[in-house]
């Protein structure tokens, strides 16, 4: 207790040196806390996203200019077409195991009660879905028309209440897990029930003065029987002679792994290189500050304070800038997660619903752990230094 209190009253004296040892600490913590908030985000989001996809590969209409990454990624409307006809050629084709079609429209900021921006609305066929309904969150199944299921990053209070959409009231029937996807961001419904929607509604029936939606769909997702080749089913689908493109979401997830992989190890060059930075500028000020310190030191040891104490004195005291430091970075990286979590989702298109107050914890719990390593690593020379000296030669040389 006596050496702990010893400690806090030296701070105290040198709240100036103190502060800008904190200030360098938290730094350092700060960019260490996002880069490990980030890599966990993404790295999870991926994964959650390969293993919640369901599907192998999605059949887009040709030429429709829709980019994969857009596609699964975001819940940007994408209100591109073809016909439904050509869902059953698709069956025909060798390799399936599961396929099931879906029609996009979107929503627009309209009542109190409607989504606030622009977003997908999806039409699935729940007789054959595989992508939406085996990731609600509780096992309930849409019954009728008039029934919804919202993604992850919908309120949660909204399921069981009506909702407002394009000016029709639905029941929002269940809500989806986190998926990592642009899933997460989209209001599903019965296919037949998004066209009649498209018929019905001022802002989408424009789209329909010459086309019925009923005849037509968006894309068809597609699980391919285990093992069979994707090479192959992609020449199958050619040599139907179907009008389509095939996306393959594994290709997809896992360019965008390549992509997020050559980022970080920038990241972490760059941080490496900062971490090395700090910890020589610590080290140096701790060396100074033990210099400076010779008489005081002196008079300690003759007043009784053994080398061990002395030793903790000095380790207690830059430990304790370090933890203020790690603590104050740490707060201020996760309170800034949200504009990094926009950032990502803009350059990446990857859903940032992974984030939780878990991750939260556990990158900030990180970071002080960090800051206490930088400040024991910083400061065990100072301190060994200043506890191996001699009492009557730290007085005299400290007067000088």
């Amino acid at each position: 207790m006596r050496i702990f209190s010893l400690a806090m009253n030296n701070l105290r004296r040198r709240r100036g040196q103190s502060l800008l040892t904190v200030i360098i600490t938290a730094v350092t913590i700060f960019i260490f806390t996002l880069v490990l908030g980030t890599i966990l985000i993404m790295n999870q989001g991926l994964e959650l996203s390969k293993s919640r996809l369901g599907a192998d590969a999605v059949l887009v209409p040709r030429f429709s200019g829709i980019q994969s990454e857009e596609l699964l990624f975001t819940a940007n409307p994408e209100n591109t077409y073809m016909s439904a006809d050509i869902l059953e050629e698709a069956k025909q084709l060798e390799g399936i195991s599961t396929i099931s079609p879906q029609f996009f429209a979107q929503t627009l900021a309209l009542d109190c009660c409607s989504p606030g921006e622009e977003i997908r609305i999806i039409g699935y066929d729940s007789k054959t879905d595989f992508v939406v309904l085996p990731h609600l969150e509780e096992e309930v199944t849409p019954s009728s028309e008039e029934d919804l299921v919202l993604g992850s990053n919908f309120f949660s209070d909204i399921v069981g209440e009506n909702y407002l959409v394009l000016g029709h009231k639905f029941f929002a029937k269940g809500q989806l897990v986190p998926t990592g996807t642009g899933m997460d961001n989209t209001i599903f419904m019965e296919m037949d029930t998004v066209r009649k929607l498209c018929l019905e509604s001022d802002v989408l029936k424009q789209d329909w003065t010459e086309s019925d939606p009923f005849d037509s769909i968006s894309v068809i997702m597609v699980q391919l029987e285990e093992g069979y080749d994707r090479e192959q089913f992609e020449e199958n689908v050619k040599a139907a002679g179907l009008d389509v493109d095939t996306i393959f979401t594994g290709d997809t997830i896992a360019s965008m792994q390549n992509q997020f992989a050559v980022i970080m190890k920038v990241m972490l060059v760059l941080w490496i290189a900062s971490l090395i930075i700090t910890i020589l500028s610590l080290f140096g000020r701790f060396d100074s500050l033990a210099r400076d310190r010779k008489k005081e030191i002196g008079l300690l040891r003759a007043l009784g304070v053994t080398s061990p104490q002395t030793f903790s004195l000095i380790l207690l005291e830059c430990c304790t800038l370090a933890l203020i430091g790690g603590i104050i970075g740490s707060i201020i990286a996760v309170l800034s997660m949200g504009p990094v979590l926009g950032a990502l989702k803009d350059a990446f298109r990857l859903s940032p619903s992974v984030w939780s107050w878990g991750y939260a914890i556990l990158c900030g719990i990180a970071g002080i752990i960090l800051a206490l390593l930088i400040g024991f690593i910083s400061s065990i020379y100072p301190a060994l230094k200043s506890a191996a000296m001699d009492p009557q030669e730290a007085i005299t040389q400290g007067e000088k």
